[in-house]
């Protein structure tokens, strides 16, 4: 009865964050103006809401094939699409990464419970080394545009404040390292039996297995680590691209690409920095609100352009994640 009532309190807790984020979204948009927003998304025009939504699609497509290639037995790479697609939108509406679960939930249909448990760690594994890698490298890559088409908007202070905390970026990945390397999932099910857990001897051999996959990794499956790792680092590029283009297509072409690189890197760097906070919607845009503002320019350009990559998202994740219940479909309809 007790867990009964955990359960729900949890579950209240979280539809309380999600209708709060939800709230403080409104109001953020209302203080930058819904006529403005309107004007934006007519500016955009359907031809750039197409190019933004495929951009999302190449993005997440990059990162599920690098989901793919993480997992130790794979096929059907649309499935695994369609889950981190899935997973991905879980965690715009349910805080603390609980969409990985999700992942491994849809994932173990078709690789196995440990299988999928495997390739979604060593995914986000991977991924807190990719992402760090591909900000410090944006970092770079806007110093080399602000020589290349020099502008008075881009600030040197503003690179090598943003260039120091791109540093920041790479604790994720050294935290999972040491959790790793000190046999974590081991510890976790050893503890589970000092608090009376019964039958986990079995857990304790899978446990063992699981933390050796998670270490030889890199050793033993090089090329699908290298797979991963640079199709998790395209994908951050892509990223990129598509916040620029919506930048543009928004009618903010007055803005220096190298302005714009580097505002990109300090947004998700924002975005990193705030995982703690138990909410999505809202918290985004007015990161983006605030980087912006930073930087000397319109606050409100930065919560519009982050609150029409919010929508890019949602519909370019949406589609691919129907996929899976088109294909339950298709798979009920065979059999009868």
């Amino acid at each position: 009865m007790k867990a009964e009532t955990k359960f729900k309190s949890r579950k209240l807790l979280k539809v309380f964050f999600f209708v709060l984020s939800l709230v403080i979204l409104f109001f953020l948009l209302k203080s930058i103006g819904f006529d403005k927003l309107k004007d934006v998304f007519v500016k955009v025009g359907w031809k750039g809401a197409v190019i933004l939504i495929c951009c999302g699609f190449l993005e997440n497509g990059s990162d599920a094939l690098g989901l793919y290639f993480s997992l130790p037995k794979r096929k059907n790479f649309f499935y695994i699409f369609s889950s981190n697609c899935m997973g991905a939108l879980t965690n715009y509406i349910i805080p603390w990464e609980v969409g990985e679960l999700v992942k491994i939930g849809m994932i173990k249909n078709i690789a196995g419970s440990e299988n999928s448990i495997k390739g979604v760690v060593l995914w986000n594994y991977v991924y807190k080394l990719s992402k760090g890698c591909a900000i410090f490298a944006l970092v770079l890559l806007s110093l080399v545009f602000s020589f290349i088409m020099p502008d008075v908007s881009y600030q040197m202070d503003k690179f090598w404040l943003i260039a120091a905390c791109s540093m920041l970026g790479f604790l994720p990945y050294f935290g999972m390292m040491i959790l790793i390397k000190s046999n974590i999932s081991v510890k976790i099910v050893k503890l589970l039996k000092l608090l009376g857990k019964k039958n986990t001897d079995e857990l304790v051999k899978k446990a063992e297995n699981m933390d050796r996959d998670l270490k030889l990794f890199k050793k033993e499956r090089p090329s699908d680590y290298k797979k991963t790792f640079w199709l998790q680092y395209f994908a951050r590029h892509v990223s990129l691209l598509t916040f620029i283009l919506c930048v543009y297509f928004a009618g903010f072409d007055s803005y220096a690409v190298s302005v714009l690189i580097l505002l990109h890197c300090a947004i998700n760097l924002g975005n990193y920095m705030s995982a703690f906070i138990p909410m999505k919607f809202g918290v985004g845009e007015g990161i983006g609100y605030i980087m912006f503002a930073f930087f000397g320019l319109s606050g409100e350009v930065g919560g519009l352009v982050t609150f029409i990559l919010r929508v890019k998202a949602i519909i370019a994740m949406s589609l691919v994640s129907s996929l899976i219940f088109i294909s339950q479909k298709k798979e009920k309809n065979d059999k009868i």
